[in-house]
């Protein structure tokens, strides 16, 4: 099999996934289309819907499915069953229903491999405390873990191992898609921690976030030192999402908005450079 000459990478990050579905958007109106999509936690749902038939309706449909999440479509409501669960001390806060409600609406595939084009997923393995990579396999499920966030929500069991979130490991799951072989590898955002505005007061749930978004962000490589020779790994810039809690869906318009234009302005700058280039 030859090598893809396009990949994605769709990185973690909950409700400021927004920002590469602004940037993914950007990208298939510029006719740039990937032959496999590597993807990570939100990246890794929205990379597989994508790859069910990837070109500029699919990506317009994803932005549309974005407009209209809720908080409540992904972490539910019932604070009292909430509060209940850490009581009983539960190994999650969450009732993870939504979630994989919201998963099997949109993703129609039985199986990973399914998808028009190659998907890669990642998860944590809790209990060996390494990185698993799935291109096939039972893709509600799959999903399902990759965006499991520790803590959060109950982990998945397979193959009798607990799995949660592909972030914990790979957040920006770069390595991967240069593995592949593609010619050039575009990466939906640029890495951003938690940010500084922090409150004075912050209730656990709060605290275990913002830790594990420093945890998750800390001494990442710069993307494009993972290239191999005679590749090209290309960091597409979004909008700024520093600040945005991951379970705060009510900048996801601004996100997608600024995202798209902020990725045709980066790609227009290209186009710019390279006619400045003199030839000779």
């Amino acid at each position: 099999m030859s090598a893809p000459e396009v990949a994605f990478v769709l990185p973690a990050g909950g409700s400021t996934g927004a920002v590469q579905v602004g940037i993914l958007r950007a990208l298939a109106e510029r006719g740039i289309l990937p032959d496999v999509v590597v993807g990570c936690s939100v990246g890794a749902l929205n990379a597989t819907f994508f790859a069910l038939d990837p070109g500029v309706d699919q990506a317009r449909m994803l932005v549309r499915v974005w407009e209209m999440l809720s908080r409540r479509d992904v972490f539910g409501g019932g604070r009292a069953r909430t509060l209940a669960r850490i009581i009983r001390r539960c190994d999650h806060i969450y009732d993870p229903a939504p979630l994989q409600a919201l998963i099997r609406s949109l993703v129609p595939l039985a199986d990973l491999g399914d998808a028009a084009i190659p998907v890669h997923v990642v998860t944590t393995d809790l209990d060996l405390g390494i990185a698993r990579w799935w291109t096939r396999g039972p893709a509600h499920e799959l999903l399902y873990a990759s965006a499991c966030l520790p803590g959060l929500f109950p982990p998945l069991h397979i193959d009798g191992r607990r799995h949660v979130d592909g972030g914990v490991l790979e957040p920006i799951p770069v390595q991967r898609a240069v593995d592949t072989d593609a010619g050039i590898v575009y990466v939906l955002g640029q890495a951003v921690g938690p940010g500084e505005d922090v409150p004075a007061r912050m209730a656990a749930l709060h605290v275990l976030l913002r830790s594990f978004g420093i945890s998750r962000y800390a001494r990442l490589p710069d993307p494009a030192s993972l290239a191999h020779s005679g590749q090209r790994v290309v960091v597409v810039p979004g909008a700024p999402a520093s600040g945005v809690d991951i379970t705060d869906f009510s900048h996801t318009g601004r996100l997608i908005r600024d995202s798209v234009c902020s990725a045709h302005r980066f790609f227009d700058e290209m186009d710019r450079s390279a006619e400045r280039v003199p030839f000779g």
